[in-house]
Order: C-alpha cells, then sequence, then structure tokens
C-alpha cells in the first residue's frame, strides 16, 4: 500500500453555519467546538414522522373543528418546538376565528407541510372549500389585523 507522506497531503477544511453564518470549525472557540462534534443529524422522513407519533401519540392540537366561512377554512401549522406558536395558537384561541390545527406530532404533518409548501411555522392558510390556497399569513401581527376585523 502506498501511503502519503503527511506534508503532501492536503488540509480538508469543514465549513459549517454558527450564529448565522457560515465559517470553518477549526475557527471555533473550544465550547462551538464541542457542540458541533456532538451535533446529531436527521433527516425528516415519513418513517422518522412516524416514529415520533409513535413516541408522542396522534393527537390533534385544536380544539376547535375547523368550518368554512365565506373567505374559507383556516389551517394553522405549528410545531411544538416553536418559540412563536404558542402566542399564536393563544391568541386564535381567545378568538371567535374556527380553525384546523396541524401540529408536527400528526401523522399527516409532512404531507400536508409539502402540499402547501409550507416552509415556516406558524403559518395561516386560508384554503377554499376544494382545499386550495387562498391566502397565507406567517406574521403575528397580520393575524392579529385578521382576528380584529
Amino acid at each position: 500500500m502506498n501511503q502519503t507522506k503527511p506534508q503532501e497531503r492536503t488540509k480538508c477544511e469543514i465549513w459549517t453555519r454558527v450564529m448565522g453564518y457560515h465559517r470553518p470549525v477549526s475557527q471555533y472557540n473550544f465550547g462551538k467546538k464541542s457542540e458541533f462534534y456532538s451535533r446529531n443529524y436527521f433527516k425528516a422522513t415519513i418513517n422518522a414522522n412516524k416514529q415520533l407519533i409513535d413516541r408522542y401519540g396522534d393527537k390533534p392540537v385544536a380544539q376547535k373543528p375547523a368550518t368554512a366561512t365565506k373567505e374559507g377554512s383556516y389551517l394553522l401549522f405549528t410545531t411544538n418546538t416553536c418559540p412563536k406558536c404558542p402566542a399564536v395558537k393563544k391568541l386564535i384561541a381567545e378568538s371567535s376565528l374556527e380553525y384546523s390545527s396541524i401540529d408536527n406530532t400528526m401523522s399527516e404533518f409532512i404531507e400536508l407541510t409539502n402540499k402547501y409548501r409550507i416552509q415556516s411555522v406558524p403559518t395561516l392558510l386560508v384554503v377554499d372549500h376544494n382545499q386550495d390556497e387562498i391566502s397565507r399569513i406567517h406574521e403575528l401581527s397580520e393575524i392579529q389585523e385578521l382576528i380584529t376585523q
């Protein structure tokens, strides 16, 4: 076996995102390096979602059933790790807006997020009777404005 001498090798630098920007791992401080090497990577798949449901259950979060309004039905997409989602859920629950909550613990979550191309949470969708998207809201202030109309 032909072995390359260390001085003949090309150094491979690993870059990754930290605190909002990319930089080489070799420039991290001790704490960030430790955090980087202890990261667990995952890939969101239907099978992984099924394992999550098996572990935590398949219980919809919404208390109110979605009903069609003249504008359409409301679908609220949230996750249990989203920092903004509890405030949005509370705001909508205190209003008279009827909606369906779609949480990441539900078995249909991945299919519905793919169908509606949900890229961030919370997202409030208005859908027509054919379940086609009419409009989409991401910001808490816009949701407040919708509720107060």
